[in-house]
């Protein structure tokens, strides 16, 4: 059985995670910025699940957890970057400090936590990195701007990663999921003060958000069992679209991006020449 670290674990896909890995006889190291809102999981699995304090934009909380796993089971085989958080604003009218935060806990927290263990996994020869990114880190959308950067940036990072690890029997897989049954929205920093000239945009962009919470498709548990069954293929996807809303954004970006570059490769073809 695998030891898997899970960041973002008081809730949502995070807590699914852990209770998953947790049933399937895993051994599970759950972190959360409040461990108490865990002790009902090491509860059921005393031997096999250690909950940890961690704030994933600490650098400091980041090294003492990934050596209190190291030191309680050894070895770290899979990692979960799930700790994040939202952000719902208008670019224009975002707040500097929000969106300084949720820069800090979706790309940074990630790269914190990754660059933590990687010593250990390239050691091992093994290992898999998965990350929660978005359908917002495939295609941007209005009212998200700072969130939908951070889930670029997250993607982007894991991308190279994948490139530059795949030789060491590191795999990486992105999670890009649409809407999920969290506490992402109801707990995500909002601004919805919008100036006359947005409203045609933010209006319908509320109305969503507000109407989302508890009707969201997505099931925090189905995601939970995506990874564990990807954990076990020798050959897991680098990113795994989750859920009908994000597959069909995935394909409407896709068949835009084509078509661009089609309509204007002649001029882009330009570009390659002596000066």
């Amino acid at each position: 059985m695998s030891v898997w670290f899970v960041t973002g674990c008081s809730t949502g896909i995070g807590r699914a995670t852990a209770e998953r890995a947790a049933a399937a006889g895993h051994r599970v190291v759950a972190t959360a910025r409040r461990p108490e809102t865990l002790d009902d999981l090491v509860a059921a699995f005393p031997d096999t699940v250690l909950a940890l304090p961690l704030e994933v934009r600490d650098d400091a909380a980041v090294a003492a957890a990934v050596e209190a796993a190291l030191a309680r089971f050894g070895q770290v085989d899979v990692l979960v970057n799930n700790a994040g958080i939202g952000y719902f604003s208008t670019i224009e009218e975002s707040d500097p400090v929000d969106a300084q935060e949720v820069m800090d806990a979706n790309f940074w927290g990630a790269a914190k936590v990754t660059t933590a263990l990687l010593p250990h996994l390239r050691e091992r020869r093994a290992g898999h990195v998965f990350t929660v990114s978005s359908i917002a880190g495939v295609r941007g959308s209005a009212g998200l701007g700072y969130y939908c950067a951070s889930k670029f940036a997250v993607s982007g990072f894991m991308e190279a990663l994948a490139a530059e690890v795949a030789h060491l029997g590191i795999r990486v897989t992105l999670l890009e999921p649409g809407p999920i049954r969290t506490l992402w929205i109801p707990s995500g920093a909002k601004n919805e003060e919008i100036l006359p000239d947005y409203a045609p945009v933010m209006e319908p962009f509320w109305d969503r958000i507000h109407s989302l919470p508890g009707n969201q498709p997505g099931s925090p548990s189905a995601a939970a069992e995506a990874m564990l069954r990807l954990a076990e293929d020798p050959e897991p996807p680098l990113h795994l679209i989750c859920g009908a809303h994000a597959v069909t954004q995935t394909r409407a970006k896709l068949a835009r991006l084509g078509a661009e570059v089609d309509r204007w490769e002649d001029l882009s073809l330009t570009i390659d020449k002596e000066d």
